[in-house]
């Protein structure tokens, strides 16, 4: 296995602790899509404002923020999105998809940046997840975003 950094192993574990209370499997740590993640972090941090990727194939969540967070509250903060979110009415709903590609129960493989932005202080996360999540067809919200009382695997 590669060697995660403190942040990497830290928001890693908050995301498959969140995952298993869901009773949804834990995922795997990538390289390859750390570096994604990593150069995507760089570029936003050259440019200095937030943007999300062209990327059609990783699931991403972006974090910008002035504190240097560690990655149990990178993790709190998008879970907050669960607030928005409609368990009764199960579909792509605004505000929420950071939430629901944490516990998107198909996504298997996670990668994560943090980097420092160039022109300011603060960092930009970047996260990003194969496959990708929140897929809007018929179904994928019902099979891919347990609830906590779920106990479906």
């Amino acid at each position: 296995m590669a060697n995660l950094d403190d942040f990497q192993q830290a928001i890693l574990d908050a995301h498959n602790k969140l995952r298993s209370e869901r009773g949804v499997p834990a995922l795997a740590w990538a390289t390859d899509i750390a570096t994604t993640a990593s150069n995507w972090a760089q570029n936003i941090s050259e440019k200095g404002f937030l943007q999300n990727s062209d990327n059609q194939v990783l699931g991403e969540n972006i974090l910008m923020t002035t504190e240097d967070l560690d990655g149990d509250h990178v993790v709190l903060k998008w879970l907050q999105e669960e607030n928005n979110y409609d368990y009764d009415n199960q579909k792509w709903q605004k505000g929420t998809s950071r939430f629901t590609q944490m516990i998107w129960k198909a996504s298997t493989e996670f990668g994560v940046a943090k980097v420092p932005l160039r022109n300011k202080d603060g960092f930009v996360i970047v996260a990003n997840y194969r496959p990708r999540g929140n897929g809007n067809r018929p179904g994928e919200y019902q099979k891919n975003v347990p609830s906590r009382s779920d106990d479906t695997v």
